[in-house]
């Protein structure tokens, strides 16, 4: 059966300056850059994460033109990825600091308390207080 999961794709526009803001403003480490045919293959990730995101560029040597547009279109939207912190007051106000923008968190109907983040190509994420987030037992 599965084991684990490997990570989900962030189209960007250009990838040193996502590079920058991930490692950067985030805090991510930088899990791979290698090059792959005539771009880049990069991964960052927070510190203990074992599940990465790969910042890609749309481009040619690795994509169809159709596929290019549709990435293109992704960025600058939501990219259903959501990051958890033990606290989230703390994490609003070093991330707010650091120039990035997030919203203030707020409580949610369903109970926990929730920021935006947008990174350099507006691509948002969901930074989630993991206090309301439990496992299920079994």
């Amino acid at each position: 059966m599965i084991d684990s999961m490997g990570g989900i794709v962030i189209f960007v526009s250009n990838q040193s300056n996502a590079i920058e803001f991930y490692t950067n403003k985030l805090g991510f480490d930088l899990k791979c850059e290698y090059p792959f045919k005539n771009t880049k293959w990069v991964e960052v990730a927070p510190k203990n994460s074992t599940t990465t995101i790969s910042l890609m560029e749309p481009h040619p040597d690795i994509m169809t033109n159709e596929e290019i547009e549709k990435a293109k279109n992704k960025i600058g939207t939501m990219t259903n990825l959501w990051f958890y912190t033990k606290n989230i007051d703390q994490t609003y106000t070093e991330l707010q600091n650091k120039g990035v923008y997030i919203t203030e968190p707020k409580k949610q109907d369903w109970g926990g308390i929730m920021s935006k983040i947008k990174d350099q190509d507006n691509n948002i994420m969901i930074l989630i207080s993991s206090n309301e987030c439990t496992p299920h037992n079994k």
